[in-house]
């Protein structure tokens, strides 16, 4: 049996169910039974000081549910966490040390390198960010939004947390760009206020960390130019949907499939260019 067992099977149980509905108290009676199955399930805590015991548990994080292998940087993200519980447990007494380490080991070696093929060149750049622009609805507005991802690097929730104060466009030369956030999609029963979204600081940085971008004048153009035909969002948010609100992911994906579908040829979308490097 593998260890992982209960915890996928709870996962899919609470899936729905967010912080803000969870009581100590009182369960909900499917919590109540998931519960229940996971307690007869799960191994003894002794077991798991048996180094054959969590290899297999280890084994089982390179497979997806369906029994296919999972790929290398999933599994690294489930041994991080596997690795926390096993940290917390030592601090609160159940174990006296950490049985993972030392343990031999070896996980699937996790491949860094981008595939040039996914990654849209300069010329593909040009006629997909001309053909946003050329689209009717939406496309125009989207045509620097895309634009920030490639020329400045930015992921979409930076772009979409990108304000007129964070911007520096002279009229001529280099501008410059200083990210302070992103805003993702969290779902109002995930936030304390009930808002669909969430500003959260930048990647990987501190709470208040900043990132001064330099960006191209060809970007600063584009920027300038949005900013003068569609104006800024009330709290100074230079890309906003038709009610003033964050520009949705859904809606940027439909119009970027919009776009490719326009200008790519056949052997061009038989690769998947990457969004996050344009």
């Amino acid at each position: 049996m593998s260890i992982t067992t209960p915890v996928c099977c709870a996962g899919r149980c609470i899936r729905g169910h967010s912080t803000k509905t969870l009581g100590y108290t009182s369960l909900a009676k499917n919590w109540e039974a998931a519960l229940a199955w996971l307690e007869r399930k799960s191994l003894p805590l002794g077991e798991l000081d048996d180094p054959d015991v969590l290899r297999r548990g280890l084994d089982a994080l390179c497979r997806k549910l369906d029994g296919t292998v999972a790929a290398a940087k999933t599994t690294k993200r489930k041994k991080a966490a596997i690795n926390e519980v096993f940290a917390a447990a030592v601090e609160k007494g159940y174990f006296t040390h950490n049985p993972l380490v030392g343990l031999r080991w070896t996980a699937p070696e996790v491949d860094d390198a981008v595939d040039p093929d996914c990654v849209p060149n300069p010329d593909q750049v040009t006629r997909l960010l001309e053909a946003l622009r050329q689209l009717p609805g939406r496309g125009a507005h989207l045509y620097a939004f895309f634009g920030c991802m490639y020329y400045a690097a930015m992921r979409p929730a930076e772009v979409i947390h990108l304000k007129k104060s964070q911007c520096r466009l002279p009229v001529t030369g280099w501008g410059l760009l200083n990210l302070n956030g992103g805003v993702v999609t969290a779902g109002k029963d995930w936030t304390d206020d009930g808002a669909v979204h969430e500003i959260h600081s930048l990647k990987r940085r501190a709470a208040k960390a900043t990132r001064p971008v330099p960006i191209p004048p060809v970007l600063v153009r584009m920027l300038r130019d949005h900013v003068a035909c569609f104006g800024v969002a009330p709290d100074g948010r230079i890309f906003q949907n038709a009610a003033g609100n964050y520009v949705d992911t859904s809606a940027y994906n439909i119009t970027w499939n919009r776009a490719r579908e326009a200008v790519l040829t056949v052997d061009e979308h038989r690769v998947e260019p990457r969004k996050a490097a344009l």
